[in-house]
């Protein structure tokens, strides 16, 4: 087992000086609790002493000496050991300065053999009582202190006291006794000290094991958390329309098809109405594309207010928005028409625009890519009959529009649809 004692009182420079400073600590509150039993042996070894007949006076002195030491010993340890301790304070000199305390202590316990004389015929019970009391004080910090120089100095002041007192009373049997207890058996107190100190040193070590991982483990939560945060805002960029907030296309389309599949169950009828602003273009030029942006991110908020339920607005890009209900879609398409026929604040300006929308209602054969293009050629046919209306798919539409095919292909690629050979430019121009 390593040298606790050794290096204690002449530590290697390698050593921790936190651990020696817990150390500290605990031997100065452990010898504060071990003086509190001390007035209950006071108490006892006073019975004794009075019980054999000694003079009061002696007694006296001695009691109130010892009783008001402790007293001090009560208020200055935790001032001027534990608590510089705790703040960090070099070790070595509140060491010092509670080895001297320790002492003061011992020698005042075994200076009972010198305040108090026998009588006659008092000298043997006298005698007994003594070296027990010495004895036993010199063993009690044993398993108080985790300090070797405090340890020394409270036990050699018992010692020293004690063969003192009897000395000078030319009892030399007792100071024999007394000096072969205190001083013989040192080897033995040093290893029971290894002991205990090792015991509290390890156990002072697990517990900041214990704290250490403790705040591993709550540094490896932190940064856990911060991971899923960061994953959730990933996945909502992903699936987010930078500009309004709202979901874009891939997520629609994921929505879309799941809701078809279950509507299709239920035998609850879908609804898609596809809807720009008319003539965009004009207001980009004209008051600068922040103006443009500004008014994209109030149209969404608008809709947004006026559908119901589990409704689903979504931006495909530019001008270009898309809501998935399962209402009357004409009726909403209706709603969404007047609310952006509101005027809107770009600017400070309050400016006018209109939409045209097209709706597609499902009628279980189209998947969701073809109904969202069947609400694409409605919206053609609004833009045609004059803007700022709303039409409803039928299918002879696709006789004068363009193969399915080919129009959904470049609705997929994000392309405007081209025209049939032979015909002009349909009025969706970029210029909407």
């Amino acid at each position: 087992m390593q040298d606790i004692w050794g290096m204690l009182r002449a530590p290697d420079p390698d050593v921790d000086d936190v651990v020696r400073r817990e150390l500290l600590v605990q031997s100065a509150e452990a010898a504060r609790l071990s003086n509190l039993l001390g007035y209950g042996l006071l108490a006892t070894a006073d019975g004794v002493l009075w019980a054999t007949g000694l003079r009061t006076g002696e007694v006296l002195a001695w009691t109130l000496g010892l009783l008001a030491w402790l007293a001090v010993f009560h208020v200055v340890v935790p001032i001027w050991v534990c608590r510089p301790a705790r703040a960090g304070r070099p070790v070595d000199p509140l060491r010092r300065r509670f080895t001297v305390i320790q002492g003061v202590t011992g020698t005042l316990w075994g200076s009972v053999c010198v305040f108090v004389r026998p009588g006659e015929g008092q000298a043997e019970l006298f005698a007994v009582a003594m070296a027990t009391l010495v004895l036993a004080n010199a063993a009690n910090l044993l398993f108080c202190c985790a300090t070797p120089g405090a340890y020394l100095a409270y036990h050699a002041g018992i010692v020293v006291a004690g063969v003192t007192g009897f000395a000078s009373q030319g009892n030399w049997g007792l100071v024999a006794l007394v000096a072969f207890g205190g001083f013989g058996a040192m080897p033995l107190t040093r290893y029971g000290y290894q002991q205990v100190a090792g015991a509290r040193l390890l156990a002072r070590q697990n517990h900041l094991l214990a704290d250490e991982l403790r705040t591993e483990r709550e540094a490896v939560e932190r940064a856990n958390l911060r991971l899923s945060e960061a994953n959730a805002e990933l996945a909502h960029q992903a699936t987010r329309d930078p500009l309004t907030g709202l979901p874009n296309r891939t997520l629609f389309f994921e929505h879309l098809t799941s809701s078809l599949a279950l509507s299709r169950e239920t035998g609850r009828r879908l609804g898609v109405i596809y809807f720009d602003l008319d003539r965009f273009k004009i207001i980009n030029d004209t008051l600068g594309h922040g103006a443009g942006d500004d008014l994209l991110v109030q149209v969404g908020e608008r809709v947004t207010a006026v559908l119901r339920g589990a409704d689903v607005l979504t931006r495909l890009g530019g001008d270009e928005f898309v809501v998935l209900t399962s209402q009357n879609a004409a009726g909403v398409a209706e709603r969404v028409r007047r609310v952006l026929a509101e005027p809107f604040a770009l600017d400070g300006r309050s400016v006018r625009v209109s939409s045209s929308l097209g709706v597609a209602v499902d009628d279980g054969r189209a998947d969701g890519e073809q109904l969202v293009e069947f609400a694409d050629v409605a919206l053609y046919r609004a833009k045609e009959g004059g803007r700022n209306r709303v039409a409803v798919f039928t299918p002879e539409m696709l006789a004068t529009t363009g193969t399915d095919d080919e129009r959904l292909n470049r609705l997929l690629a994000g392309k405007p649809p081209q025209p049939r050979r032979g015909e002009a430019p349909s009025p969706r121009a970029p210029s909407s």
